[in-house]
């Protein structure tokens, strides 16, 4: 059994909440992501906190936007403040799809920073 801290479980939950099935009503497994190519890979990303964050226990989960693209970031700290312009270093999370779902990716923070 994998336990998992609330803001990780938040994370999923928003995730879940955010996803739109495919055409048909059901996911195209055949179709590859960029996205998975980067699975499990420790990346450096810049952007600003995009949505309002949510923190409980010291660990939050937040969205960060930039170069056109938004990611998911959860993390071990207090939440950020929308509008902070932040480089993350984290571990790319990727859930291979089910039969009703294809997750997005996930950043898990090891470290961020304000970025210049």
């Amino acid at each position: 059994m994998i336990r998992m801290p609330a803001a990780a479980a938040a994370a999923a939950l928003v995730s879940l909440l955010t996803l739109v099935p495919g055409p048909g009503g059901h996911v195209d497994r055949g179709h590859r992501r960029p996205s998975d190519d980067y699975a499990n890979l420790q990346v450096t990303v810049v952007g600003i906190v995009a949505a309002p964050s949510l923190g409980y226990l010291g660990e939050s989960f937040y969205t960060l936007f930039g170069d056109q693209r938004r990611i998911n970031v959860v993390s071990h700290s207090p939440a950020p403040a929308v509008g902070d312009r932040l480089e993350v270093t984290a571990k790319v999370g990727r859930r291979p799809p089910d039969e009703e779902f294809d997750f997005p990716p996930v950043l898990v923070e090891s470290s961020r920073q304000p970025a210049p």
